[in-house]
């Protein structure tokens, strides 16, 4: 004993020294103007001491009741004893996020018994609901995988299971605090020794809740399913709306059976960030960047004229052009505006796949952008060797001038559309941010530079003809953009999902399609033209073309983007 005293003395240290953990209150997230869209609410939750015996159950139980008539004590019983084992030593909760007012009255006399213990809790509240659903996220209780990968959930164990909540959750769960106190045998604390708060931390986003609802109500009016981003030209995304959406407050007390059926089932996709995950053909929404890899290939002068009928014959098989007459001779700039489809099988035979496929990765395609959300897709920018991968197959012609303008294996996502974008209106490829500060830091946009010094001079250019999709006769958006204040540059898109047989002679109008074979619609754009400021992406699924169906929504989200004072017109260059 005398030899091992100090190993003793330790021992005994141990058992009268507690550690009472203090957890932190999970931090809030505020839109850029400060409005909280996740935020806690103060609940209570009551617990029951382990290992009770039925009838010691049983009278707590009925004690319970006396404070609280509404319980059921058959319920709370098997839920006790569903929790209890012989392993636990830990207090059971069997009432969840009691209500503070209602709570209020009955906590003195509730704890005034030994077997009970009532511990404040918070509700996580969504105020935006379906709004916000698919920035934000939801939390919910942390699994034995999640508390093994932070151990720290065993005491907080709420943590972030999509979004913001997710990709910041190490943030938002805050540091947890402890009392240091001396105990007696009966557990009651004798001395506090030290105490350390916990520490939490709060996200302010760069998304406005004001912009974010409009978009929402413009998409639930018009019946239309798709996502829009609006994207400031540096990264900063300032609107992301999905439609349909989900509620996330649904998830936060545990979703039901059939709820979660409900979502899933739904052949919509509600509980899809289709901006981030959803996998899209893009249609003539590339035809810029690959307009631009052409003409600095060296290969084509973008004033060269190419003969442009209505179709391109490759072996027995016809490509046809949207325009069944074709578009004659044309240039780079009218193959922009509008859209021709010929030109760019043409500019496909002449550069090859695997020349497109690099400069396009190259452009922000095939790849992630970065976004600080989870579950982002990189999408198919597809060469000879992906094919010879994936299918075990050769590469054909005729597939690269399917890829040449947006169809055959070619899939992105509607963020790498925006970021494309954004790289042919500021000659920078951006990393794509929600979150605009933790704390008091601030999140500064990564930009990069990926262009080089030959496609940089030719950018003006491309620009031109994006500027003439919106705003010249014959432009495929014209008709459809309504902008009193400034020009915007843009390219429409009209995606197939269905294909048409070699011996229909008549194509059908999208509007006489069945709605799953109708085409996606593209238009993304930036603006103002002179000074570009922001990307606006709208893909409308099954919309038909790109022009009709997303002109009217990206015309009056530039106008509210003007409203809100985000582009400032008496110091803009119209």
């Amino acid at each position: 004993s005398i030899e091992k005293h100090n190993y003793y003395k330790k021992l005994a240290l141990e058992n009268i020294r507690k550690k009472i953990y203090l957890k932190p209150t999970r931090g809030i997230i505020y839109d850029s103007n400060h409005i909280p869209v996740a935020f806690n609410e103060l609940k209570f939750t009551l617990s029951l001491k382990p290992h009770m015996k039925d009838n010691n159950l049983t009278e707590t139980l009925n004690y319970i009741k006396e404070a609280i008539p509404t319980i059921s004590i058959e319920k709370l019983k098997k839920r006790y004893k569903r929790k209890n084992s012989l392993y636990n030593h830990n207090y059971i909760s069997i009432l969840e996020y009691m209500d503070y007012n209602q709570s209020l009255p009955v906590i003195p006399m509730l704890s005034q018994n030994e077997n009970i213990k009532i511990e404040s809790d918070y509700l996580r509240i969504y105020p935006f609901k379906n709004v916000m659903s698919h920035i934000i996220g939801y939390v919910g209780k942390a699994n034995s995988k999640e508390i093994k990968s932070s151990p720290k959930l065993k005491i907080i164990k709420i943590t972030g299971k999509n979004g913001i909540e997710k990709s910041y959750n190490d943030y938002l769960m805050g540091s947890l605090g402890y009392r240091d106190v001396i105990v007696d045998a009966k557990n009651r604390i004798i001395k506090e020794l030290s105490v350390k708060e916990p520490i939490s931390h709060n996200i302010v986003l760069n998304v406005d809740t004001k912009l974010q609802s409009f978009i929402y109500n413009l998409f639930k009016k018009s019946g239309k399913k798709g996502t829009i981003i609006v994207m400031k030209t540096t990264g900063e995304i300032v609107s992301m709306v999905n439609y349909p959406s989900y509620d996330d407050n649904l998830f936060v007390k545990g979703i039901s059976v059939k709820e979660w059926k409900n979502l899933i089932n739904n052949n919509f996709n509600p509980f899809l960030n289709k901006a981030i995950g959803g996998l899209y053909p893009p249609g003539s929404v590339v035809k810029p960047a690959i307009g631009l890899i052409a003409i600095a290939s060296g290969k084509i002068s973008a004033y060269k004229k190419l003969w442009c009928p209505g179709y391109i014959e490759i072996g027995n098989r016809k490509f046809r052009d949207w325009k069944p007459d074709g578009h004659g001779y044309t240039n780079l700039f009218k193959a922009i505006k509008r859209s021709a489809d010929t030109y760019f099988y043409q500019i496909g035979l002449l550069l090859g796949i695997d020349y497109i496929s690099e400069h396009l990765k190259r452009m922000g395609f095939g790849k992630k952008t970065g976004i600080d959300l989870p579950n982002e897709r990189k999408g198919i920018v597809p060469n000879k060797n992906w094919k010879r991968k994936r299918y075990k197959q050769p590469w054909f012609i005729g597939e690269t001038l399917n890829v040449s303008i947006g169809q055959g294996y070619m899939l992105v996502t509607p963020i790498q559309v925006a970021v494309n974008t954004a790289l042919l209106a500021i000659g920078k490829l951006v990393t794509t941010r929600i979150v605009k500060q933790i704390d008091d830091k601030n999140l500064k946009p990564i930009l990069k530079d990926v262009l080089t010094p030959k496609e940089k001079k030719l950018l003006p250019l491309i620009r031109k003809g994006m500027w003439q999709v919106c705003n010249a006769s014959g432009g495929t958006a014209t008709k459809h953009i309504d902008i009193p204040y400034f020009k915007i540059a843009g390219k429409t898109g009209t995606a197939q999902v269905h294909s048409i047989p070699q011996d229909v002679k008549k194509r059908k109008r999208e509007d006489e399609l069945a709605y799953w074979k109708r085409s996606h619609a593209w238009l993304t754009t930036y603006g103002p033209y002179k000074n570009p400021q922001f990307v606006v992406t709208v893909m409308i699924e099954h919309g038909g073309h790109g022009g009709s169906a997303g002109g009217e929504l990206v015309s009056k989200i530039y106008k509210k983007l003007v409203k809100l004072h985000y582009i400032k017109i008496d110091k803009e260059k119209r």
